[in-house]
């Protein structure tokens, strides 16, 4: 991470020794692209980022201050939710049985969901007792949660 930023202005102003606790919406601005960096293309956890931030830039804020901003820039899309799982493989049990049974592929928010992590996420479920195979699964599709949820009616060849 060293070289990556410089130290946001803010940050310089007030010396490397003084810690920065923000308590003002713009007390974040100076340092969203370098918490963007760490938590989405360096894919750092929470935890990660915040450590992170302390320690490089004397930026020390609490977890829920961190998830509060995540919301407002939009960047607590990393993980899938249980719901969008839900809704994926009904979709899938629904084009596997079909005639002829089609495959489907899942985009959310940009980003390929891999048939991986849903097969995984429905053998947990099933476990769970949440689903049960070769039984429809009665979830109705949660639109806030989905916004950007795409299925590809056909799988392009790899």
């Amino acid at each position: 991470m060293d070289g990556y930023y410089a130290y946001p202005e803010s940050a310089e102003q007030q010396g490397p020794a003084t810690m920065i606790r923000p308590s003002k919406p713009e007390d974040w601005e100076p340092f969203r692209e370098i918490i963007a960096h760490l938590y989405n293309t360096m894919n750092m956890k929470l935890k990660d980022v915040m450590t992170e931030m302390q320690l490089t830039y004397n930026f020390k804020a609490t977890e829920k201050q961190y998830k509060t901003q995540f919301k407002k820039w939009n960047l607590d899309t990393k993980y899938i939710k249980a719901s969008e799982y839900m809704f994926m493989v009904k979709t899938m049990r629904e084009r596997l049985a079909e005639d002829p049974p089609k495959e489907t592929r899942f985009v959310l928010r940009g980003r390929v969901v891999d048939p991986k992590d849903i097969a995984r996420f429905e053998k947990r479920a099933q476990k769970k007792g949440t689903i049960k195979e070769g039984e429809p699964i009665d979830c109705e599709e949660p639109v806030e949660d989905l916004v950007g949820l795409q299925r590809s009616l056909r799988v392009p060849p790899v």
